[in-house]
């Protein structure tokens, strides 16, 4: 049987388990929190970079989100939006990710200094380049939403830039229309039943859905 190694607060994770749950594709699971990742055993075994989304099968072990997705949706999955959606998302929000990740870091060990101050500029400057391109070229018409993997992580890549940002700047910037996206996905029964089954399970901290 496909085995599925993930953790709940892995945007990259919540885009697999998603996908595999959308294709009702039969498997178990080997849930994980950041904690417990540092030290299991089946991770090293399959995957000694020790990286999460890890998918087992019995033919191979995929230990990337990107070729997890291309061994389930095939190789023209590359030419769609959904795939630019999932670069967006890879590339551009992850690197706002960073920068805030690193801020909140500094000013934890440091306190607020000019270096936390700029990482978390820099965090806020690449959250709306990101949320630009993603508005004004990928998804213009966000009335009408396809929900799919790409759309599932650069929406868990927001959630998390929104908790983490500590900056109204980020957190209220074009705010109505990534509501669109949040009813979209709260429309789809398998970003449903994801919510359901896994909010609230230890070690999940970023939530599933915009909160104002």
């Amino acid at each position: 049987m496909n085995k599925l190694i993930w953790v709940v607060d892995s945007p990259f994770s919540r885009s697999i388990k998603w996908l595999m749950l959308q294709r009702e594709m039969d498997h178990s699971e080997h849930l994980l929190t950041w904690d417990t990742l540092k030290s299991d055993r089946l991770l090293l075994e399959h995957n000694p970079k020790l990286q999460v989304p890890t998918l087992i099968t019995k033919e191979e072990v995929l230990s990337d989100s990107l070729l997890i997705i291309l061994r389930l949706l095939g190789h023209d999955w590359h030419r769609t939006t959904d795939a630019k959606l999932f670069r967006l998302g890879d590339c551009d929000f992850e690197a706002t990710l960073i920068f805030l990740f690193r801020a909140n870091l500094l000013e934890r060990q440091f306190g607020p200094s000019q270096e936390s101050d700029f990482m978390r500029e820099a965090g806020v400057t690449n959250y709306q380049k990101s949320v630009d391109v993603l508005l004004d070229h990928l998804l213009v018409n966000t009335g009408k939403v396809e929900v799919n993997v790409g759309l599932v992580l650069v929406f868990s890549m927001i959630l998390i830039a929104r908790f983490i940002g500590q900056s109204d700047a980020l957190h209220d910037y074009r705010f109505e229309e990534l509501l669109q996206l949040n009813d979209a996905l709260t429309a789809d029964p398998y970003y449903q039943q994801l919510t359901q089954n896994y909010t609230g399970h230890k070690g999940q901290q970023w939530p599933f859905f915009l909160v104002a």
